[in-house]
C-alpha cells in the first residue's frame, strides 16, 4: 500500500491548527495549508487525487458557511511514498497569494471540529447541499451584501420539494413540512429578497422610488431562514 499526501493552499488562513477525519482522508489544516493523507493501492492514484480535491472544496464550503466568509482552495501538489521507500512528487505550480488571517478564536473546540467534518462529508454526498453552501459562500463574499444568493438557497429547496408551477404558498408549505420549518419564514425570505424597492434585493430599482437598503433586521431574517434551510436539509443526509 502507498501513502498519499495531497497539499492545497486554503485562503483565508486558518485561525489555528486542527485535524479532522473526512474518510478516506486524515485532514490537517495549519495556517494556509490543507493536507490530506490516505493509504491506498497505487492503482487508486487517479481516483484518490480527484477525491482529495473534492474533499478540499467541501471543507472550504463548510468553512465559508461557518464563518460567513468565502474560503477557497488551490491544489498545489501531492506525493506518494511507496512501500519500497521511494518518493514520487507531482507538483502543480500556481501563483499563491499571500494568505489573510481571519478574525476568530485562537482555539477550536471539538464540537466545532465535528460540525465542520460532518458538514463537509454531507456536502461530499449531496450535490444539492453543495449548491446551497456555494450560494451562501457567494453571499458571504459579496461586499455589496446583495441578498440574491440567499434566495437561491430557497430555490434549491423549491427544486427539491415542490413543483415549478405550484403557487408560492403551496411550495413553501411543502418545504416547511419537509424541513420542519415555518412557511411564514420562507415567505419572509422570498418577500424580502424580491422586494423591488430594496436596492440589495433581486430586482433593484424595478419599482418606482423611494428605494432603500434592506434593514439590519431584514438582513438578519434572510440569513436566519437561509441558514435554517441549509442546516435542516444537511441533517437529513446520512454520513
Amino acid at each position: 500500500m502507498d501513502k498519499f499526501t495531497f497539499r492545497s493552499n486554503i485562503m483565508p488562513a486558518a485561525e489555528t491548527g486542527y485535524t479532522l477525519l473526512i474518510p478516506p482522508f486524515d485532514v490537517v489544516v495549519r495556517e494556509n495549508t490543507l493536507t490530506l493523507t490516505a493509504t491506498a493501492p497505487a492503482a487508486d492514484e487517479d481516483r484518490l487525487e480527484e477525491q482529495a480535491e473534492e474533499v478540499a472544496h467541501d471543507l472550504a464550503r463548510s468553512l465559508s458557511y461557518e464563518h460567513s466568509e468565502r474560503f477557497e482552495v488551490t491544489f498545489v501538489s501531492y506525493r506518494i511514498l511507496h512501500p519500497n521507500g521511494l518518493l514520487s512528487v507531482v507538483s502543480h505550480l500556481r501563483k499563491i497569494a499571500k494568505p489573510a488571517l481571519i478574525s476568530a478564536p485562537s482555539t477550536v473546540d471539538q464540537a466545532t471540529l465535528q460540525r465542520r467534518s460532518d458538514r463537509a462529508r454531507r456536502a461530499g454526498r449531496n450535490a444539492d447541499l453543495r449548491d446551497m453552501l456555494d450560494h451562501w459562500a457567494r453571499y458571504a463574499a459579496d461586499p455589496e451584501g446583495r441578498l440574491h444568493p440567499l434566495y437561491d438557497v430557497l430555490q434549491v429547496a423549491e427544486r427539491l420539494y415542490a413543483a415549478p408551477r405550484e403557487p408560492r404558498k403551496k411550495r413553501h408549505q411543502k418545504i416547511a413540512s419537509a424541513l420542519g420549518m415555518s412557511s411564514a419564514d420562507l415567505d419572509a425570505l422570498g418577500d424580502l429578497t424580491n422586494n423591488p424597492t430594496v436596492l440589495n434585493g433581486r430586482h433593484p430599482g424595478a419599482a418606482p422610488g423611494p428605494h432603500r437598503i434592506a434593514t439590519d433586521a431584514e438582513v438578519a431574517t434572510c440569513e436566519r431562514v437561509a441558514r435554517a434551510i441549509i442546516e435542516n436539509y444537511a441533517a437529513k443526509i446520512v454520513v
